[in-house]
């Protein structure tokens, strides 16, 4: 399958699978002023503007195109969606999906349920040592408990 592709360059340029040479073209020019760093103070602009550049030199050659569609034909099929106008780097299903809708009932249940779990966690671990002799080494177990506690109720601060 080659290398992972890191950005689809259709998406980068906002243009769908099957456009022309123009459209490429145009789409080009108009991401190249949006997202040129000396125009546009967003920090990741530089990365962007890259990406522009490189979508623009394997979609303008007929060879490197036709290449790069069989190797992003692995990834995912064709959509018939308008693109996302915004390039990312694509790290990880979370932040793809980080676009989706939340369901705020469950988000809610999510952290209330961790902070839930953390607390007993710690607290069971901390009475098995004190009150039934547990040696003082199990306390180590407790660290998940500890690690999730801040960031359920953080995640029940978030409006």
């Amino acid at each position: 399958m080659g290398a992972l592709l890191r950005y689809d360059h259709y998406i980068v340029l906002g243009v769908p699978r099957d456009a022309d040479a123009a459209a490429i073209k145009q789409a080009f020019r108009a991401r190249v002023k949006q997202w040129h760093p000396d125009r546009n103070p967003d920090p990741r602009a530089a990365v962007v503007f890259n990406a522009v550049h490189e979508a623009y030199r394997v979609l303008s050659d007929e060879e490197l195109r036709r290449n790069y569609d069989d190797r992003l034909r692995h990834y995912r099929p064709a959509g018939t969606s308008t693109p996302d106008p915004t390039p990312r780097p694509q790290r990880s299903t979370v932040d793809r999906e980080a676009r989706l809708p939340v369901n705020r009932f469950a988000f809610i249940g999510l952290h209330l349920t961790g902070l839930l779990f953390g607390s007993l966690l710690v607290l069971s671990i901390l009475a098995g040592v004190t009150y039934f002799g547990w040696p003082g080494y199990v306390l180590v177990f407790s660290l998940p408990g500890v690690a999730i506690i801040p960031d359920s109720i953080a995640g029940l601060r978030v409006k």
